[in-house]
């Protein structure tokens, strides 16, 4: 389905822990926790599994750590038919997340980003090729690594997609004319200093990022709600797929590889964001991140 997109993603390598408890612990408070895990994760490599396991030829670009979980992690994205060339291992230390999971599927993760955050922008971006067809890129990298790349993309005429995770500050004026921003609610309050709690605020939030980034749309990830799309002038709201939520670790990270696919193949936002949809839905029914990525078969057959 989309075997003939040629697709990048500089972001972030980590390996996770995932700690899973029926309550989450309060200041000073100790509680017994029901299963722990190992898993490969990152936001950049799970959207850059997320873009191959839908079909697309995928290029991932970060840095990791000539240790034992920097060598798992290009190990697992050579598995998952990822193009390492553009990982190095040169690293301090390979990037970690500790995701901790209470008993309804929400989470709270803490990343120590060592690797990540020693990302050369030079280095990044010559990985950024004329037969690409697009970057993701995401915040859990340097801020300069992540201008240098989008605006490498653009200047190649690349879809750019940013997502907008973790929550933070980002000077979004200096990557102008993206193609697709997509933060989910509380990295638009972070950009923005508005809760996207109804139609009203979802508005006003997408009007700031559009003025900020002048994208060709910005895509509210609204959680349960679904999303909505704003493109400077309308903005549509589309629903979510009711699923049993296990474990929303990488909800954001499937919605954003398909959103991302699925645009350039049909060159539609609104199908575009559909789909993107089916995939956070099946996403969150799954536990782990790499684990929650569905493929396009699933999607489509996702009711």
């Amino acid at each position: 389905m989309y075997s003939d997109i040629k697709a990048a993603v500089m972001g972030s390598i980590n390996m996770d822990i995932i700690l899973s408890a029926e309550k989450l612990p309060d200041i000073g408070e100790n509680v017994l926790g029901s299963e722990y895990s190992y898993a490969c994760g990152g936001k950049g490599a799970n959207q850059a599994i997320g873009l191959s396991r839908l079909g697309a030829r995928t290029r991932m670009i970060g840095k990791v750590a000539d240790d034992v979980n920097g060598n798992r992690l290009i190990s697992n994205l050579s598995e998952n038919k990822v193009d390492i060339s553009g990982v190095s291992k040169k690293g301090s230390s390979t990037g970690l997340a500790a995701i901790l999971i209470d008993g309804k599927g929400r989470n709270r993760i803490i990343v120590y980003e060592s690797a990540n955050a020693e990302i050369v922008p030079e280095e990044a971006a010559s990985f950024i090729t004329d037969e690409l067809d697009m970057l993701l890129v995401q915040f859990e990298t340097k801020e300069e690594v992540v201008i240098k790349c989008v605006n490498t993309a653009k200047e190649k005429g690349l879809i750019t997609v940013v997502d907008c995770g973790p929550a933070k500050n980002f000077c979004l004026e200096k990557m102008q004319g993206i193609t697709i921003i997509t933060p989910n609610e509380n990295e638009t309050e972070a950009l923005t200093g508005i809760f996207p709690e109804d139609e009203e605020t979802a508005l006003k939030a997408s009007e700031i990022l559009f003025g900020r980034s002048k994208p060709k749309f910005v895509v509210l990830k609204l959680g349960a709600r679904g999303c909505s799309v704003f493109d400077g002038e309308n903005i549509h709201f589309l629903p979510s797929y009711p699923t049993e939520v296990r474990d929303t670790t990488a909800a954001g990270d499937s919605f954003t590889a398909a959103l991302a696919l699925e645009y350039k193949r049909s060159g539609s936002i609104l199908k575009a964001c559909d789909f993107a949809n089916r995939a956070g839905s099946i996403a969150v029914s799954r536990v782990g991140a790499e684990n929650s990525m569905p493929t396009a078969r699933e999607i489509i057959s996702f009711i």
